[in-house]
Parts: C-alpha cells; sequence; structure tokens
C-alpha cells in the first residue's frame, strides 16, 4: 500500500490527513489540498461524479510513467474547483510553485486524459503540462472562469486555460477564460470543435512569453473564437516578449477557424506583438514565421505592434 500525504488548508489550521491506495480507480468524495500522482502504483483513474465539485487541484509528477485518467460524468455537474467557484487567481505568484496552483498540473512522462467535466477559477492556470512529454489529450470539458458578484476582473487575470507537452490536443470543448486560452508553445497543439471566448486580458492562441523557437498548431473541424470584449491586451494570435535579438519563431499553421464578435463587443486584432502596457514585454529584433496551409497571412490591418515591438513577419506562400 501507499500512503497520499494530503494538506487540506483551512482560514486557520493546516490539518494532514492520510489516504490509502493501489492503483486503481479514486472517485471523488470530500477531497481537499493536493491528489498527487508521482509513480507508477498511484492512481490510474480519478472520477468526479455529477453534481460533485472536488475542492482538490490535481499533481501528476515526474516519476509516473503510466497514462492517467481524469473523467467526470457530467460536463457541467462534474467540477474542479480546488480555489472556489469564484476564487481569485494569484497574478504574482511564479515559476514552477505558481504552476502548480492550477487545477490540473502536470510534468509527467506520460499521457494524461482529461474528459466530461468542468474546470473553474484556479489559483493560476486550469489545465498545464509543462514538460515536452506531458501530454495533454482534453474532450468535452468547459474551461470556465466566472467573476463574483463583487469581484474586481484584475482578481482573475492569470487563469490560462491549457497547455501540454508534444502531441497535446483539445476537442469539443469551450474555453471562457480571462488569460491565454490555448498555449502554442511546442511542436504540435491540435485544436478541434473548440469555442473560445476573447475576453480582456490574453489570447485565444498564444504564441509565447519568450524565446520559444517552434511550434505546429492543427485546427480541425468547426473551431470558432468570439471577441467578447474591448480594449484587448493580445489579438487572437500573441506573442508578448523574446530579448533574443534574430530569434526566429516558426509556426507551422494548418486549418481554419470562425472569427466572430459578441452582440456589442469590438473585433481585436488578428495578430499582435508586445503588451499593450507593459514596457519590458515587447518582442525586438525576432521574426515570426508563418507557414502551413490554410493559415492567414498576416497584414497590416490585422496586425498590431505594441509600444517599441519591431517583429519582422514572413508570411508562407500558403498563407492567405
Amino acid at each position: 500500500m501507499k500512503t497520499l500525504l494530503k494538506l487540506a488548508l483551512t482560514a486557520s489550521t493546516i490539518l494532514i490527513s492520510t489516504l490509502s491506495y493501489a492503483g486503481g480507480t479514486l472517485v471523488v468524495s470530500n477531497q481537499t489540498g493536493t491528489i498527487v500522482i508521482d509513480d507508477n502504483n498511484d492512481y490510474d483513474e480519478i472520477v468526479i461524479p455529477a453534481g460533485k465539485t472536488l475542492s482538490a487541484n490535481i499533481h501528476i509528477l515526474a516519476g509516473r510513467t503510466a497514462d492517467v485518467l481524469i473523467r467526470g460524468q457530467n460536463r457541467n455537474t462534474s467540477i474542479i474547483a480546488p480555489n472556489g467557484l469564484f476564487g481569485h487567481a494569484d497574478a504574482d505568484a511564479k515559476g514552477t510553485a505558481a504552476k502548480k496552483r492550477s487545477n490540473i498540473y502536470s510534468d509527467c512522462n506520460c499521457t494524461v486524459s482529461i474528459s466530461t467535466l468542468t474546470s473553474r477559477n484556479p489559483e493560476k492556470y486550469h489545465i498545464l503540462g509543462d514538460t515536452n512529454n506531458s501530454v495533454m489529450l482534453a474532450d468535452n470539458i468547459n474551461i470556465h472562469t466566472r467573476i463574483g458578484p463583487t469581484s474586481d476582473i484584475h482578481d482573475y487575470h492569470t487563469t490560462d486555460g491549457f497547455g501540454g507537452g508534444i502531441g497535446s490536443s483539445i476537442s469539443n470543448s469551450e474555453i471562457d477564460t480571462f488569460d491565454d486560452s490555448i498555449k502554442v508553445y511546442r511542436q504540435e497543439m491540435t485544436v478541434e470543435n473548440v469555442t473560445i471566448y476573447h475576453n480582456q486580458y490574453g489570447a485565444p492562441f498564444q504564441f509565447g512569453w519568450g524565446g520559444f523557437n517552434y511550434a505546429k498548431l492543427i485546427l480541425k473541424g468547426n473551431n470558432t473564437v468570439i471577441d467578447n470584449a474591448a480594449n484587448y491586451r493580445h489579438g487572437v494570435f500573441a506573442w508578448v516578449s523574446t530579448n533574443t535579438t534574430g530569434l526566429v519563431r516558426r509556426v507551422d499553421y494548418r486549418g481554419n477557424f470562425n472569427h466572430l464578435v459578441a452582440n456589442g463587443k469590438d473585433k481585436s486584432k488578428l495578430y499582435t506583438f508586445g503588451h499593450l502596457s507593459n514596457n519590458a514585454l515587447t518582442i525586438n529584433g525576432a521574426t515570426l514565421n508563418l507557414f502551413g496551409s490554410n493559415c492567414i497571412a498576416s497584414t497590416n490591418s490585422n496586425t498590431e505592434f505594441r509600444l517599441t515591438s519591431n517583429a519582422a513577419i514572413t508570411n508562407g506562400i500558403y498563407c492567405q
């Protein structure tokens, strides 16, 4: 038997409880703190019943090599919300410790399949695979950030949606959050039949906060981006910063999507470089190389350079 140490935080105390198991399935009941899967003797499957909210986040860590399944029984009522249904995100949390505040976090050498549930209001990100080998496969889920009735939107603007290792995918899902929706950082990300609400903070497709080299974005089926705000911090596709002169960010971008505007809202730019208000976050002396098939070319009218950004852009012959 293996023992899992769990920390349950309350306003005034730290409660320590133990849970024994040997692989198999965990059906969620009243877990709090963190459910840790860090070797191949730990849970293979976590099930969130219909009508149940899991008040713990889930870590799949580097010692795990066997695949893990996280599934709900109802997309709308099987909920993971360790930070509360209207909990505030921590904008100042940085590094790996901050990433581990995500609702579901993985740095394993394995595949994590997530289905039929809703992720609500993380303390940092919603779902993140943090290495090339942490493959995240999400299907039939909601990624939702919701503002409390007396809350400030600034308390929610670090709630990134979905990111994962090489070969990750998200399909048949909805993303409505207040930071980047999908992180297109690594060699392959597939997006199929996904609706993304583009709110004030974040980009539906984020090409990077830093000097990433190559990524592949495959859009399949019927994907839709709905502009849902005004004065957007980022466009539909964004590259925020790099200080590496001469860096070429190559994006193999394949497929089509619908770009709509919600009633009473403004249309965003398609491509943005740099940050709207932070002079430290710019693109200087670098190139974005767009190529692939059916990609949308960057033009003077659909592209915006923020502050001192001066990136070069090359459009492949199949980008129209």
